[in-house]
């Protein structure tokens, strides 16, 4: 007897008010790693789960808030941006917040959220589409590599107490 383990299919969708538990609390999960000393957890979670709630409640032409649901579940979500690229003034795509549940990691949710990324931004004509990690967070810059993304810029900062 053979045994076949098909993918579960990924649905990628708008974010509800519906999600808006879901969105606070997966917000934690985007401070789950070695943080540099000057930021704390709850401020990069706070940062970020202060994007997501203002994406949910105030809808805007330039930025999209979406879930993943694996079988069903919420597995992650994805906020995407337009902006303008400080250097050439041209409007692209920007990855503002990728997050993925701890139960759904190693699903392939990573990769299909940066996947829609590429498509949110072609459907809007962008030709270039970029995001900001932590240089500490090892997982994300693994996953951002293996779908083609390279560094640009590295940002230093000095605390000055």
């Amino acid at each position: 007897m053979t045994t076949s383990t098909k993918p579960i299919p990924v649905l990628i969708r708008l974010a509800t008010a519906a999600d808006r538990e879901f969105l606070i609390g997966i917000a934690d999960r985007l401070a789950d790693f070695a943080h540099p000393a000057w930021r704390t957890r709850e401020e990069i979670a706070d940062g970020d789960r202060r994007a997501l709630i203002e994406a949910l409640d105030h809808p805007a032409a330039d930025r999209d808030l979406f879930v993943a649901e694996l079988d069903g579940t919420r597995a992650g979500c994805l906020l995407m941006w337009t902006l303008e690229d400080y250097f050439a003034h041209i409007r692209h795509a920007h990855v503002s917040v990728l997050a993925v549940t701890r139960d759904a990691e190693g699903h392939g949710i990573g990769r299909t959220l940066m996947d829609y990324a590429e498509r949110w931004a072609r459907d809007r004509g962008h030709h270039r589409i970029t995001l900001n990690v932590f240089d500490s967070n090892h997982r994300a810059r693994t996953l951002y590599e293996r779908t083609g993304y390279a560094p640009e810029t590295r940002r230093y900062v000095k605390e000055l107490g």
